[in-house]
């Protein structure tokens, strides 16, 4: 997963399916290429497909549980990570003599 889509869709993490639809609807009409210059068409494009994306998923009761435990998953992998790396860079730290 490369987007967060609950950033892309700019909704909270616990909102409503209400929510969720109103905020897809508000960024489809900001992003739709037909309303944009042509410079910034393709840029939209891309924008859009993301925002359907997210959409897709956080509009499906089951996917977003999915999704849900996917990102709590991920969180708790990188949590590790960095606990141990910051008490490995502790470690290193008490050891490293000083001039």
């Amino acid at each position: 997963m490369k987007n967060n889509y609950y950033d892309i869709l700019q909704v909270n993490k616990n909102s409503s399916p209400e929510i969720i639809e109103k905020a897809y609807k508000i960024l489809v009409k900001k992003y739709h290429p037909d309303l944009q210059e042509d410079c910034l068409k393709q840029e939209c494009e891309e924008t859009l497909k993301l925002i359907n994306e997210a959409y897709e998923v956080l509009s499906n009761e089951e996917k977003r549980k999915q999704y849900d435990l996917e990102i709590s998953q991920k969180e708790t992998i990188n949590n590790q990570k960095n606990n141990s790396s910051n008490q490995y860079s502790r470690t290193l730290s008490e050891y490293t003599p000083s001039k």
